[in-house]
């Protein structure tokens, strides 16, 4: 069994450090110590069907991933780690989107007055809105996840278009930031793992 000790980093380095791992071993044990990299595992031991468990620990969490599924769990330890996970859940599979996606990264566009970049911003979003072929996700990070709370200018264009279907996707470690993970009303958590999983296959990238 190889040890992965991920004490101390955010993700996406405990993941990415878990897959050289299982490059070499069958079974990885895993320290973390905050639940994004737990739940950001657990994703991805779902999506290659590897065998998951988490023990918590008194300051850490203890993760064994196995390749061969071996990995029991008993209905206490189901629940257990159903307590410790709780929280959304972003689709786990990891499939390549099939039409463009809108990345957002600020929360002005443009070089030159920020009032104005804010204005461009808001109408750029407005404007996705009429487009006869939507976008399948829009990802925000940094700045761009300021955007997702109620008292946004852009709120209800980005609430119009995840009803439309339109995938939203803010980074974790961005509303962390900007303490606004308790804030977010529209769309879902996701990690920077997956919005580079999501950027490299895409067919298309727009940005404002």
């Amino acid at each position: 069994m190889k040890k992965v000790d991920a004490l101390g980093l955010e993700c996406p380095i405990p993941v990415v450090k878990t897959k050289k791992a299982l490059e070499e071993e069958d079974v990885v044990e895993v320290l973390v110590d905050n639940d994004t990299s737990v739940k950001n595992l657990e994703k991805m031991a779902k999506q290659k069907e590897y065998g998951f468990k988490v023990d918590k620990e008194e300051n850490h969490y203890k993760i064994t991933i196995s390749k061969n599924n071996d990995t029991k769990t008993t209905v206490e330890e189901k629940h257990k780690n159903e307590k410790i996970m709780k929280s959304t859940i972003e689709d786990i599979t990891f499939e390549s989107p099939k039409g463009y996606i809108v990345v957002i990264n600020t929360d002005s566009v443009g070089h030159g007055d920020e009032k104005l970049g804010k204005i461009l911003l808001k109408s750029f979003i407005y404007s996705l809105t009429g487009q006869d072929v939507l976008p399948e996700y829009i990802l925000l990070y940094n700045g761009g996840v300021k955007l997702t709370v109620e008292d946004s200018d852009s709120f209800q264009d980005l609430k119009d278009l995840e009803e439309a279907g339109v995938k939203i996707m803010s980074c974790g470690i961005c509303l962390d930031y900007y303490d606004l993970k308790d804030k977010i009303s529209v769309g879902e958590v996701t990690n920077m793992f997956r919005i580079v999983e999501l950027m490299r296959t895409a067919n298309r990238v727009v940005r404002p």
